[in-house]
Parts: structure tokens; C-alpha cells; sequence
């Protein structure tokens, strides 16, 4: 899976034309290995367009907040994603762990929300600098994945982001992350998950070092921030690299 988080940038404008970069130059055998997360308020007319084109990458969103009976202002559910037509979700990524300090209790009420409305959950698990030197990473991310294990009805994609390599430019060796991977995936045997689309990478993946990520055998697409906000930059990545 080629998956791209735009983060909190761009605008109408800039949607259109990515959209309409993505339909000259990605073929649709491709196009159904990609997902778009553009910002929220641009969802509906991303989601407008992918149909009108009739695109095959998939919509989501980068967040999603619990089930909740009492009214919440500014509050997107489930449902209102799957309305429209989100087919996937980030969740526990390092940037809302971090800023807005969500910790476990509140990501599984997320991965629930998202799981109740069969939306497919992208979850985001990562060490921070600390925690890697400490040598600590392997039982930081099994923390992590514990989580995610605990809502059985749930279809998780595993986006490995170390948090020392996002929005820093310093990508991880393609040595550490195949280690990474590797144990990643032993972990989640003895984890009950409903269904594993695969395990994947992120963390300033540039054009010049996404080819050869995806050529472990251990990772089966990317999480792409700043190289997905151009088209160009996005479409070379898809159609120079295999992705499973």
C-alpha cells in the first residue's frame, strides 16, 4: 500500500490537481494499492472527485474520534467518515500521541469507533530517539501493538513510523527498518487481530530512498508525508517502486 497523509496542508485547489495528476499517471491496477487523508473539511470533496473520475485508490481520513453518546463539538465519528466514503483511518500517529497527548485508553476507543463502521484502521507505532538508544524499541512497540490487538473486530494496517525520523529528514537505514519489520511481524503472531492487511513504513520517506525500502521484503508499502503532497512526486514513487 502506497498510503498518503497530507497532514495538515493543502487546499481545494490542491486536491484537484493531485487528483487529476493521479488519474493521467497512475493506472488503475496501481491506483488500487493507494489511499488519499487529505484534512477533513476536504474529505467530501476529494471523495467527489475520486467518483467522478472513477479513480481506484480509497479515501481516509487521519483521525477519528470515540463513540459517543454526548455531543461533541468538532467531533467526526465513524459514520460520518463512511458517509463520505472513507474507506480507511490513521490512528496513533506519533504527532497526536505527542501534541495532543493521546494515550492508550483513548486509541482503543478510536480503533472501536472506527472497527464498529468496518473502516480499515492505519495504525501508527513508532519509537522516539530516547527509547532507541535506551534499546528499548522492541518492547516500546509491542506496548503499542497490544493495543490494537484488544479490539477483535478490528482490520489494522501497521504503519511503523520511528518518531525520531518523522518530519526530520533522517530516514531510517533500510538495514534498521527490515530489522524492525521483521520483529514487528513475529510480534503480531501471538496478537489476535480480526484481519492484518500488512506492515508498512514511514518516517521522511523521500523519492531517492523509497525504492529501495520497498524492496525488503518485510514492508509492504509506505506512509508518505511531505512526498505526497505533490503529485509528481507521489505518482514516480508508485510507478518506479513495487508495492505490495
Amino acid at each position: 500500500m502506497l498510503i498518503a497523509n497530507w497532514k495538515m496542508n493543502g487546499t481545494g485547489a490542491m486536491v484537484e490537481k493531485w487528483i487529476e495528476g493521479i488519474n493521467l499517471s497512475i493506472p488503475d491496477d496501481i491506483q488500487t494499492k493507494c489511499v488519499f487523508c487529505p484534512p477533513v473539511c476536504f474529505l467530501a470533496h476529494a471523495s467527489h472527485l475520486i467518483k467522478k473520475k472513477d479513480l481506484k485508490i480509497s479515501l481516509g481520513a487521519q483521525d477519528i474520534d470515540p463513540n459517543s453518546e454526548a455531543s461533541l463539538t468538532g467531533g467526526i465519528s465513524g459514520s460520518m467518515l463512511k458517509e463520505l466514503g472513507c474507506q480507511y483511518v490513521i490512528i496513533g500517529h506519533s504527532e497526536r500521541r505527542n501534541h495532543y497527548k493521546e494515550g492508550d485508553s483513548l486509541l482503543l476507543k478510536k480503533i472501536l469507533s472506527a472497527a464498529s463502521e468496518n473502516l480499515k484502521i492505519i495504525f501508527c507505532i513508532g519509537e522516539s530517539l530516547e527509547e532507541k538508544e535506551a534499546g528499548e524499541t522492541e518492547s516500546v512497540l509491542k506496548q503499542q501493538l497490544e493495543i490494537a490487538s484488544r479490539a477483535a473486530n478490528s482490520t489494522i494496517l501497521v504503519a511503523y513510523e520511528p518518531v525520531w525520523a518523522i518530519g526530520t529528514g533522517q530516514s531510517a537505514e533500510p538495514t534498521y527498518i527490515g530489522e524492525v519489520l521483521n520483529n514487528i511481524r513475529e510480534q503480531l503472531k501471538s496478537l489476535e487481530i480480526k484481519e492484518l492487511l500488512g506492515v508498512i513504513y514511514g518516517g521522511s520517506v523521500k523519492i531517492d530512498s523509497a525504492k529501495s525500502i520497498l524492496s525488503l521484503d518485510s514492508v509492504d508499502g509506505l506512509l508518505l508525508g511531505g512526498a505526497a503532497l505533490k503529485e509528481n512526486e507521489f505518482s514516480h514513487i508508485a510507478l518506479n517502486s513495487t508495492i505490495n
